[in-house]
């Protein structure tokens, strides 16, 4: 998928993906129960303090970094993605809303040039059009502070099916990586990789409504460890 030229050529709607503008309230439940509290569903995590920073990877017109920002002054918000297009047209957004606690930049997954670290990582509907997840996993999981939360999506044999099955050719294509099982992958191989435990975000955010109509979407979410620098 050529973002880059999708983002040039298409008069693109800002959206968000999987539960559309639900994302961004979603992940303000994460940042307020997990990410700065005592944990959600009896799981351990957060420090007690809010988290002082959050970036999202692969963010394209960046609804959820939007809301985010504006609902939360202090919390500096990062958005990157490989098309310099979109990052363009966010920056401008961006001072039009007179939103200085939100900057974009060009990166590009596995091979991240940003090498700061975030109290939280967050990667939604990215890893489906990348080749080898299991790098960017780590690439994400050492953008993570010690102490915060990677949260992360990824493709799927159920995901597969559903490409193949209901996808229209357009999408189908766009999607070539997961309909040909060229990227997919397990919570269990998460977990491997990033030698952690995934815990179940739509769970800890209580998004039962998500878990039944995407059932073959699971997002997940790792805490670093405070000793793991």
């Amino acid at each position: 998928m050529d973002w880059e030229q999708f983002y040039r050529e298409a008069d693109y709607d800002r959206c968000a993906y999987l539960a559309g503008e639900e994302m961004a309230d979603l992940l303000a439940r994460f940042l307020e129960r997990v990410a700065g509290g005592g944990g959600a569903g009896g799981n351990t995590g957060g420090s007690g303090e809010f988290p002082a920073d959050l970036a999202s990877f692969g963010c394209g017109p960046a609804v959820v970094p939007f809301a985010l920002a504006e609902r939360y002054p202090d919390l500096d918000v990062y958005g990157y993605d490989l098309s310099e297009t979109v990052v363009r047209d966010n920056r401008r957004l961006a001072d039009e809303r007179g939103l200085d606690n939100l900057s974009f930049a060009v990166d590009e997954l596995p091979d991240l040039s940003t090498d700061r670290r975030f109290d939280v990582v967050y990667c939604v509907a990215t890893l489906y059009f990348v080749a080898d997840p299991e790098p960017a996993l780590r690439a994400l999981y050492d953008r993570v502070r010690p102490g915060g939360h990677l949260i992360v999506n990824y493709p799927t044999a159920e995901l597969q099916q559903v490409v193949r099955e209901e996808f229209d050719e357009r999408k189908r294509e766009a999607f070539h990586l997961v309909r040909d099982g060229e990227n997919l992958i397990t919570c269990e191989r998460v977990g491997e990789v990033l030698d952690a435990e995934p815990r179940d975000y739509w769970a800890a955010v209580d998004a039962d409504d998500v878990i039944e109509e995407t059932p073959e979407s699971p997002v997940v979410y790792v805490e670093k460890p405070d000793g793991d620098g």
